[in-house]
């Protein structure tokens, strides 16, 4: 005996002797004779090779997968005169991409869940803080003349603001996360939209007597952008090089054409940096460097939801450490010359 036949003998249950002779539409179901008796007459009549998928009776009771490959033998006048036939058991080969393809299906379904939890939960948050932060207001202007009940209020007001932005770091997230239409993608010149980010933060340098040394291209740095995001992202790292420069210091702000044609925009501040193993873990949501896990680094949202808006604008986000101190924050994105076009992603 053949291990071809053993084979097909220990996955069918059937013996060859019982089968020897005998047409295949008299073992299999009326189903499977009606598919296999239409490919084969078709084999016949033309002749060469096919091959197909098909449910397989496997001699435990269970329907196996398989693939059979179906080859037309010719006879001494050379027309077919039957027909040889490999079946391949692919069960656990299609079992596999059923089990990945439910798995994808279950992640998506999750992030659609998170994305959907924390957009409704964000709207409902931002009611009452909306009144939070108004009566908090109205206390301030009437505890005026009593110091301890304005400084209270003061702190409400404050709390509430913390909480606010917060709040719209988690919309932003979903919104981003849920769809690139939300970005409006126009030809703009960078030095535009930065030098318009760098006047906006005059009262946040001036607060803690930094100076902002701005070197911009004298060309054009064109990039499709949505300008309210790009200003977003330029906002937000400028933010934290604030935040973390200590008082007098100079933080740098740069935009420029690279070589390799790319806008790079810089961001360096002369803070504490960012300890070596965590510069990556950084743009991950909720995550904060552990120099700054006193709060003082804020939601931790903040440079995910930067890497995702330059991520969607087709460029890319990263920080280094600067030899002489501090951290420097890289943006890439493509260039745009004055004449080219580019599509809109949808």
């Amino acid at each position: 005996m053949s291990a071809s036949t053993q084979a097909w003998e220990e996955f069918t249950g059937r013996r060859r002797d019982d089968v020897i002779g005998r047409a295949a539409s008299s073992y299999l179901s009326a189903e499977e004779a009606v598919l296999h008796s239409e490919r084969d007459r078709e084999l016949l009549r033309n002749g060469g090779r096919t091959s197909y998928e098909s449910s397989v009776m496997h001699r435990d009771g269970t329907r196996r997968d398989a693939v059979l490959i179906k080859v037309a033998v010719h006879g001494d006048d050379g027309t077919p005169a039957g027909i040889l036939v490999v079946l391949m058991d692919v069960s656990e080969f299609r079992a596999a991409e059923r089990a990945t393809r439910d798995a994808r299906d279950a992640a998506e379904e999750a992030s659609r869940a998170k994305s959907e939890f924390i957009a409704n939960i964000s709207h409902e948050l931002r009611t009452p803080l909306q009144s939070i932060l108004g009566f908090s207001e109205l206390g301030m202007v009437r505890g005026r003349q009593h110091e301890k009940l304005a400084s209270m209020f003061a702190d409400i007001h404050a709390s509430g603001q913390r909480m606010l932005a917060l709040v719209n770091d988690l919309l932003d997230v979903s919104k981003i996360e849920s769809t690139v239409g939300t970005f409006h993608l126009e030809r703009a010149d960078l030095r535009t939209l930065v030098r318009e980010v760098a006047r906006e933060i005059d009262p946040l340098l001036a607060g803690r007597q930094l100076r902002l040394d701005l070197k911009l291209s004298d060309l054009p740095l064109v990039a499709k952008v949505d300008p309210m995001r790009f200003q977003q992202v330029v906002r937000n790292v400028l933010a934290n090089a604030i935040k973390f420069s200590p008082f007098h210091g100079v933080i740098a702000l740069s935009g420029e054409t690279t070589p390799a044609g790319e806008i790079r925009i810089g961001i360096a501040d002369q803070g504490p940096g960012i300890p070596p193993d965590e510069i990556e873990h950084v743009f991950e949501a909720f995550v904060q460097s552990s120099l700054t896990k006193d709060g003082s680094g804020g939601t931790g949202l903040g440079l995910a939801i930067c890497r995702k808006i330059i991520e969607a604008h087709g460029g890319r986000i990263h920080a280094e450490n600067r030899s002489e101190g501090g951290a420097l924050f890289l943006i890439h994105l493509p260039a745009r010359g004055a004449t080219e076009t580019a599509p809109i992603p949808l």
